[in-house]
């Protein structure tokens, strides 16, 4: 009876710890982020300006200088997955960062916060975009 009790309270205490980590997690993402680069393009000189919003319950967000889009997101701390990106479909002025924003947001796999600051790499680990908290 005792090691039922136990391992009953050793689940407990794995399962309240694993949510606890979800939520630090999805506080580090969450806010709005400016979009400094993608895919080794700048977004100085956008149409408008380039941004990324979290909402810290799996919707994102944004505008990716001339388009905005909105989908969502899993994020457990480390892998970033977006996903179901809908996206508006107008021509500008600034359509080479607005292509190079959607193929860094199509290849998104991982994001490393460090404090006001987070990059973005794809599955070979390679950098695709860089943020800056707003």
């Amino acid at each position: 009876m005792n090691r039922i009790v136990i391992a009953a309270l050793s689940a407990g205490m794995i399962f309240l710890s694993s949510c606890g980590n979800t939520k630090v997690a999805s506080d580090q993402i969450k806010g709005d982020w400016h979009i400094e680069e993608a895919m080794g393009v700048s977004t100085v000189g956008a149409e408008k300006e380039a941004f990324i919003s979290f909402d810290g319950n799996g919707k994102v967000n944004g505008d990716a200088s001339v388009n905005t889009f909105m989908g969502s997101y899993v994020f457990d701390g480390e892998s970033l997955k977006l996903d179901n990106i809908g996206m508006t479909m107008m021509l500008g002025a600034s359509m080479e960062i607005e292509d190079a924003i959607t193929k860094a947001i199509n290849s998104a796999a991982k994001i490393e916060i460090d404090g006001d600051k987070a990059v973005v790499r794809n599955d070979a680990g390679e950098q695709i975009m860089t943020l800056v908290r707003k």
